[in-house]
């Protein structure tokens, strides 16, 4: 019987010991529970305040003019077309093909999230304008890449030609080797720092002048007898300063150079070309607002016309315009 009572004993207080330790873990996560529920209602409160601001945002955005309609609808049509931009620009550098890559990876991210905004209801306006600036970098770093590109296949042209002419003296005049490979590293620097000029905003209009001297817009052909060409020689701190000639060529819907008894001819690479008009200007490594005219001595045949613009021998803008 005492060994009986002993058993019972030690069970009991087994038993004992459980419950204590269940009652203390129903404590313990009673208590945890009270900690996520106020960490919850704090979390709840924090974004409501953030959907609050990016509501108001949204009004200041859409109410200041920063953002418009527009924008939004033409969000994904500009993202698509400057992902064929990029697949249209011709590398041979794997270095830049790879840069190419990363920033049409990133088109592609910009895509998704665009595609993303059209399934909610309301319209994200702080979004949209932060994808329309990310849309706009990119554009501009696209510029970035044709404008070295051109640069280097231009003077990579140049720098084989002048290879070749440094080759042959060398061979025949040994005692000029230094002084010829010094040339050479000067040209592959002039290379490196890409300093074609380039210009913006090209616009070419046909013109009647009056006999007033007032000069008109036309789009007829028969009454043209001027063609006006106008943009902006962009700022470039690595081109040399100095006096440039900046020459036009304006071509008919056949492709023929237009001629007056001012024309003259200029040569690109080994190529020769006639100039319809050029004009002198003193760049000094800034923006350079200007505009060219061509009269012309003979009438001219409707249709859709071309105007290419160059200086030092390259060409470093072009648009076309059409005729009645």
């Amino acid at each position: 019987m005492e060994e009986k009572a002993k058993g019972g004993s030690k069970k009991d207080g087994i038993y004992i010991v459980i419950i204590v330790l269940l009652l203390a873990g129903i404590g313990y996560l009673s208590y945890s529970l009270g900690n996520l529920k106020k960490e919850n209602n704090v979390n709840k409160e924090s974004i409501s305040n953030l959907v609050k601001e990016k509501d108001d945002l949204n009004t200041i955005l859409k109410n200041a003019g920063v953002i418009e309609d527009s924008d939004d609808k033409a969000l994904r049509s500009n993202l698509v077309e400057l992902l064929d931009q990029y697949d249209n620009i011709e590398i041979k550098n794997q270095e830049m093909q790879d840069s190419v890559d990363n920033q049409k990876a990133k088109i592609e991210g910009l895509l998704a999230e665009v595609d993303g905004l059209k399934t909610k209801q309301k319209r994200d306006w702080g979004k949209i304008y932060k994808l329309k600036k990310e849309t706009e970098t990119l554009r501009g770093i696209m510029k970035g890449y044709i404008h070295t590109i051109d640069s280097l296949n231009t003077l990579n042209g140049s720098l084989q030609n002048t290879i070749v002419v440094k080759d042959n003296e060398i061979n025949e005049v040994s005692g000029q080797r230094d002084k010829v490979q010094e040339e050479l590293n000067k040209t592959k620097d002039i290379v490196a720092l890409g300093s074609v000029l380039q210009t913006g905003g090209v616009t070419s209009t046909a013109i009647i002048v009056k006999k007033s001297g007032k000069q008109v817009e036309t789009t007829r052909a028969k009454r043209t007898n001027m063609i006006k060409s106008c943009f902006t020689i962009v700022e470039n701190k690595i081109a040399k300063a100095e006096n440039k000639d900046i020459v036009m060529i304006v071509f008919d819907p056949n492709g023929k150079a237009l001629k007056n008894s001012s024309s003259f001819t200029f040569t690109v690479g080994e190529e020769t070309k006639t100039g319809s008009v050029k004009r002198k200007i003193n760049y000094q490594n800034q923006n350079v607002d200007l505009c060219i005219y061509f009269e012309l001595e003979n009438s001219i045949e409707a249709g859709t016309y071309r105007t290419e613009i160059y200086a030092d021998g390259v060409r470093i803008g072009k648009t076309t315009f059409a005729l009645k």
